[in-house]
């Protein structure tokens, strides 16, 4: 970390070819640097929708599961705490919806913390936060007020799209969901109805866990 601090990046992860730097995961970026052949398809807009409802939802489900008891366990893995970790699932497409209105995406939108958002921080509340958010994207994503996907903002991975931010914070959303799952097994927690690696088809996500 203190080889990308010298070189002006503070956000991980990256990833630095010859004279490209790529912040985050971002696989049209990583296409491109790469010269990979296989095109790197984004969500249409009712997909996106769909695949939002699918994944916060069961990230909500999850939360729910979850005694507050776990709010300050300590995520192998992630200099995170459970509750913090459980709030950013959702938190990610709301800076994204934030971004939109502002044009705007800052690193500073990547860390929000619980505490200054919600009243109170327990993982109810943070299910509830889950709820609004999702009917936000949705609304945002359809309708009369339907955001301008091709409407480019300003980010700290560069200048993107909408319609490629939404689609990066939905990646982001199922990433996390499935690390989740992974913390309730190390914590011995079975989540219900939990999803499948085919309810995830058709968005990119890095094939590591971690």
């Amino acid at each position: 970390m203190e080889e990308l601090l010298q070189l002006g990046i503070k956000a991980v992860p990256v990833t630095i070819w010859g004279d490209e730097v790529i912040i985050g995961f971002n696989p049209k970026e990583l296409a491109r640097v790469f010269k990979l052949n296989s095109e790197v398809s984004q969500v249409s807009p009712p997909a996106m929708i769909e695949k939002y409802e699918t994944v916060l939802v069961a990230a909500g489900r999850a939360a729910r599961q979850l005694p507050d008891e776990y709010l300050g366990w300590s995520c192998p893995e992630r200099k995170r705490t459970l509750g913090q970790f459980t709030f950013h699932i959702f938190d990610r497409p709301d800076r994204a919806l934030n971004a939109y209105e502002t044009g705007h995406y800052n690193l500073d939108d990547r860390g929000r913390h619980a505490e200054d958002v919600l009243d109170k921080v327990g993982f109810e509340e943070i299910a509830v936060y889950g709820e609004d958010v999702l009917s936000r994207v949705k609304h945002g994503l359809t309708g009369p007020a339907q955001m301008d996907l091709e409407k480019v903002l300003e980010t700290y991975m560069g200048r993107k799209t909408t319609a490629e931010l939404m689609d990066l914070a939905l990646g982001h959303s199922v990433h996390h969901l499935k690390q989740l799952y992974e913390y309730m097994s190390q914590a011995g927690m079975e989540p219900v109805d939990k999803l499948e690696d085919a309810d995830f088809q058709g968005v990119a996500v890095p094939t590591e866990l971690f």
